[in-house]
């Protein structure tokens, strides 16, 4: 197994954008990932390959504590409508059938549609809630993207 050292030490270059990655990437998607440590090379190696909704969905399955703030650092100008086209539709699915994780799928379920309330317009936000969900739950929700617009 790895040292801690070696982990932060590809951790550090994975996080340099001056570096071409392309020429370690087979080894490092070898690394286990079974350990925080590990994770976090795979998930740096998604995100530096584009692979964001692979880093959401490894995220969501192995530490879904850790999504919403990858979101909020990584999910913004082109990448930002994976927030409502991948995020919410997943934390939706999970929270249905969460066990153990669902008071932090619920959590995260809720900062992500308290995120897309500032950033959609009402009506662009009223097309990403799922048809399914429960009126009640997403309201909070509505009322507040709808008072930003009367604020604005």
């Amino acid at each position: 197994m790895p040292s801690h050292f070696f982990y932060l030490f590809f951790q550090s270059l994975l996080c340099s954008p001056h570096i071409d990655i392309t020429p370690i990437l087979s080894f490092l998607e070898t690394l286990p990932d079974e350990t925080i440590s590990g994770l976090s090379i795979h998930i740096l190696c998604n995100t530096r390959l584009g692979q964001y909704e692979t880093a959401i969905d490894r995220l969501l399955e192995r530490c879904p504590e850790a999504v919403i703030p990858y979101a909020q650092h990584e999910l913004k100008d082109e990448h930002q409508a994976l927030w409502w086209k991948k995020l919410l539709p997943e934390l939706c699915r999970r929270t249905r059938y969460a066990g153990d994780n669902y008071p932090v799928l619920l959590s995260s379920l809720k900062e992500t549609l308290s995120v897309l309330s500032m950033e959609l317009e009402l009506r662009d936000f009223l097309n990403v809630l799922p048809e399914d969900g429960n009126a009640a739950f997403f309201l909070p929700h509505l009322l507040q993207c709808s008072r930003r617009r009367q604020v604005i």
